[in-house]
Formats: C-alpha cells, sequence, structure tokens
C-alpha cells in the first residue's frame, strides 16, 4: 500500500503518520495519576513493534474499534518517548491517540506476524537482559509448586512457581501470580500425560537477593500452555529426548510476600490456640492450631465440579426433555455456571475434604479447599477422579492418598467466622497449611515453656515418609500446653501421645476404618 510508513521510522517531530499494524497485545490500565487507559503492543509487516496509549478521555472513543489480533490503519498520531521500567517494546517512542487520530479497516497481516521474540535464559539469569524491558521466553514445565493463595496489599492472591527448561536443559525459575497462576494450574492438571509447554508473553525480570526469575507483569503479560503456534512446534523437536516427567515440589515456605514470610506469618504475627480455645472464641479471627488429621468425614464428598474458566462450583441442572419415556431419562443431567452464567461449561475436579483433626484438648473440622489438599496429597484432583468425575461408581469412597493424611500432624492457619460461633458451626476453612518437618518442630520448641518434656518428644517423634515430610508428634501433657494465664499468642496446642485414644477421649465417632467419619444424625422435633 502506497504512501504507508514503517514502526522503525516513526519519530516525535510529525503526527500526520499512516501505519499497518496488528495489535498482538491489548490491556487496559489503571493509575491514580492518569486514570484508566487503554494500552497496546502493535507490529507491523516487517516484524517491528511499538507501544500504543489510548489516555483516559479517549477511551469510550476507540474503545470498540480497538481488538486484540485484528489489523488496522492508524492515521494521525503522535509520537512520544517511550520510558520507564517495564517497557513493552525495545522502540524508543511510543504511539499516542489523538481525538483526530482515525482507525480504518486494512488488509489482514499474516496470522504469524505475532512479534513473539524469546530470550535466551542464559541472558536472563546472568543479568546481561536489560529488566527494564518485558520479556518473551519459552520452556518445558519440568517443576511446579502446589497453588498458594497469599495475603498482598490485603487482598487474597494466587502464587504458583514453575521451573522451565529449554532445548539446551538449561533451566528458569518463574512465577505466576493471579489468574495467570490459576489458570496454568488448570492447564497442568489437564494435561498431565503430555508434555507441557509455556509461552509467557511480556514478562518482567525479578531480582531477590541475587536470584533472578521472571514472574507476569500484571494485565500486560499473556501466559499460554501448549499454544498452537508454530514456535512451539519447533521448540519441541528441539528438547531432549528423555521424556522427563512433571514433578510436583513444595513452594519455598520462607519465601517472602510484602516483608512477611510464613515463618514469620506462624511464628510471630498470628495467634496460637488449642482446638479447646478454638470453640471458644467469640469473635471473627484468625488463629494457628497444629493438630492430627484423625479422620476424613466422607459423607461430605471429597471433590467437587467447577467451572475450568472461573473455577466456581458449577450447579447440576435436571434434564427435564423426556421423549421416550424411559425411567433412565430421569438421571440424566448438565451443568451450569451462574458466574459465567453458561450451560454446560467446560468442567474440572477440585479437592473439597473435610478432615476431622484434633489435640489433646479436642477435635473438630478443618475445611482443604483444591490449592491446600494439593499441597498435601502432591496429586490433582483430576488425578484421583479420572477424566470423567461425573461418572464415577461410588464417588464417596475415598482414594488411598486421602486415606493416608490420617494420623498426620501440620500447623494449620485457619478463619474463625460469625457462622463458627453464632450458629456452632464447628467446621473451619483452613487458610494455610506448614507440612515442612523441620518448621514444625521449631515452631514446638518455639512455643514449649522451658523446662518441659517436649524437646525429648520431639527427638523421639515418628517422621512421616509422605513426600511432604509431615510430622506426628508425641509426648507432652494437655496441662503443659493449656494454661489459662498466657495470652493467646503464647498458647500452643497439645501433642498427641496416642492418636487412638485421643480419638476416643474427644467423642469422635470410631470406625473399624478411621477414615470415613459418620455423623450423627438427629430427628427434627415436632
Amino acid at each position: 500500500m502506497a504512501g504507508l510508513d514503517f514502526v522503525a521510522a516513526l519519530k516525535p517531530f510529525k503526527s500526520m503518520w499512516k501505519i499497518r499494524v496488528k495489535v498482538i497485545r491489548l490491556w487496559r490500565q489503571y493509575s491514580a495519576a492518569v486514570g484508566e487507559t487503554i494500552e497496546m503492543v502493535l507490529v507491523d509487516s516487517k516484524g517491528d513493534m511499538i507501544h500504543g496509549t489510548v489516555k483516559k478521555e479517549l477511551v469510550t472513543q476507540f474503545e470498540s474499534a480497538l481488538r486484540e489480533n485484528v489489523s488496522k490503519l492508524i492515521v494521525n498520531f503522535t509520537v512520544t518517548y517511550a520510558c520507564g521500567s517495564y517497557r513493552t517494546t525495545n522502540h524508543p517512542y511510543r504511539i499516542v491517540f489523538l481525538p483526530t487520530t482515525r482507525l480504518r479497516p486494512c488488509d489482514v497481516l499474516p496470522t504469524n506476524l505475532n512479534g513473539f521474540k524469546p530470550v535466551s535464559y542464559g541472558s536472563i539469569m546472568d543479568g546481561t537482559q536489560n529488566a527494564d524491558y518485558l520479556v518473551d521466553v519459552i520452556g518445558q514445565i519440568v517443576e511446579v509448586s502446589h497453588l498458594e493463595v497469599l495475603s498482598v496489599n490485603g487482598k487474597d492472591t494466587q502464587k504458583l512457581s514453575l521451573e522451565l527448561r529449554n532445548q539446551d536443559d538449561d533451566r528458569l525459575p518463574l512465577v505466576l501470580w493471579g489468574k495467570f497462576a490459576t489458570d496454568v494450574d488448570n492447564a497442568i492438571q489437564l494435561r498431565r500425560e503430555n508434555q507441557k509447554v509455556l509461552v509467557l508473553r511480556f514478562g518482567k525480570i525479578k531480582v531477590w537477593k541475587d536470584e533472578r526469575s521472571v514472574s507476569n507483569a500484571y494485565n500486560v503479560s499473556d501466559v499460554a500452555v501448549n499454544p498452537n503456534m508454530d514456535e512451539v512446534d519447533e521448540f519441541l523437536t528441539l528438547l531432549p529426548k528423555d521424556d522427563m516427567a512433571l514433578a510436583i515440589v513444595s513452594p519455598k515456605h520462607l519465601a517472602s510476600v510484602k516483608g512477611v514470610s510464613d515463618k514469620d506469618d506462624f511464628f510471630i504475627h498470628t495467634p496460637k490456640m488449642t482446638i479447646a480455645e478454638v470453640l471458644t472464641v467469640r469473635q471473627v479471627q484468625k488463629c494457628i492450631v497444629m493438630c492430627t488429621i484423625g479422620g476424613i468425614d466422607s459423607d461430605m464428598g471429597w471433590f467437587y465440579l467447577s467451572c475450568k474458566v472461573c473455577s466456581k462450583k458449577v450447579l447440576t441442572v435436571p434434564n427435564d426433555s423426556i421423549d421416550d419415556g424411559l425411567d433412565e431419562d430421569l438421571f440424566k443431567h448438565n451443568y451450569f455456571c451462574v458466574k459465567c452464567n453458561q450451560h454446560n461449561p467446560k468442567i474440572l475436579p477440585r479437592y473439597k475434604i473435610h478432615a476431622v483433626v484434633l489435640d489433646n484438648t479436642s477435635n473438630t473440622k478443618f475445611l482443604l479447599f483444591d490449592n491446600l489438599a494439593l499441597q498435601l496429597l502432591q496429586q490433582p484432583c483430576i488425578e484421583l477422579t479420572g477424566p470423567n468425575p461425573d461418572e464415577m461408581e461410588e464417588p464417596y469412597l475415598l482414594p488411598p492418598p486421602i486415606n493416608n493424611l490420617v494420623g498426620k500432624t501440620f500447623l494449620f492457619k485457619i478463619g474463625i467466622e460469625r457462622e463458627n460461633y453464632l450458629y456452632k458451626h464447628e467446621i473451619y476453612k483452613v487458610l494455610k497449611i506448614i507440612s515442612d518437618t523441620q518448621m514444625i518442630t521449631e515452631f514446638v520448641g518455639a512455643t514449649t515453656p522451658t523446662g518441659s518434656d517436649s524437646s525429648t518428644a520431639i527427638e523421639n517423634s515418628l517422621v512421616s515418609d509422605a513426600p511432604e515430610g509431615s510430622l506426628m508428634l508425641l509426648g507432652s501433657s494437655s496441662e503443659q500446653s493449656v494454661s489459662k494465664n498466657r495470652t493467646p499468642a503464647k498458647r500452643v496446642g497439645a501433642l498427641i501421645t496416642n492418636l487412638e485414644e485421643t480419638f476416643d477421649q474427644n467423642s469422635v465417632t470410631r470406625t473399624t476404618c478411621p477414615v470415613k467419619i459418620k455423623k450423627e444424625k438427629i430427628e427434627e422435633s415436632g
């Protein structure tokens, strides 16, 4: 097309430019200083890229005409300096739309013109890659942690830690946050039998205590697992032919978020309580409880079916179309996601485990949702349910990995809500778990009064051979653990001497198999 300018030639000396470009990334961005803007990355037919901005007062004028992967002819705009950290392109300038800017249809640029330019792992790890610029990376996922939920700026945020490898078997640490972490976690669970190649567009380089990694840059980044790209197909042919299996690993418990590590959270900032003390609390708060899983309430089930997109539980909708009158049609159903307002969404099973927990003071139930159960089980829920969980013959039966949790002792951070003390609802939601043996041992030492017998008990403790390194603690009496004169922050749960005896003393229904905890049925009066 005659008279077109190319991205590489754009300079600030005039505004009457005319370029044909494709929008390869588009997002909304908000800041207190400039309000909400539309940000984008554009690429021309030569593969050169430039950043573009629509200021807040022009958002309504241009928002309907801008879409990702759409080619446009852009006429009349200003060009200004690109500066600051986390720049999306190497171009020294950026485009800023004017009220007189015009968007016109044009010939579509090729699909494979996507601006994807992965950088080498070596340039990231040795510091030669400029951290002021966002980078593209590609790699096979060889390690992944369970999905964590951390408090960042007062909001619960998902975190997923991964390790990638390239064709030369070099490794690159990667940390994903928010929706990116959830989406990749879902994708991994659904594709565990295949090699998983992750493509990160516009990721930021992070440096923490001389250790380098890559992370998503909020809404700017784009993350995909096994996307349909020529670059992914080529990368797969270059990988070492060693059939390396994906490893699920425990996250680093001491990783700091906004200055508060897991250790400080459990050891310093959150009050410690016994189960008996938890049951007497009459206010909303969080606390740390060290206790043993005595059984699993299988009457409540152990998983739920969620929408793959939003992760919320889907509703079962009976099939009302009974044409032939066959009885089996009465049991046919489909699913509906309330949040997405969609019938028959793609579903994914997720853990929802009701664990009966006890110490030497009392017993209650803790609720473990998917990310925390995955931390203990080291297996995605779909591996235990199979690809068709709604067709399981006996979905209430507990798989062996869940049975194996019985008898293990952990540190739990739980939330006490209004319904717990107002309506005697003795099921508490677990917010975090510490399963690391060393940290549990250190926790007991830090909270046990000087001169007690707990140091001997720890030395003689039974360490589980489970991969999470859980700990079964022995010794110490409840008199040593519970003192009315201590502040809540100094109280510590009693250690279990004998699991079965404690199970009996705390009136938890025993069965020959201590896995299924049957609930007592209460007849309604009247």
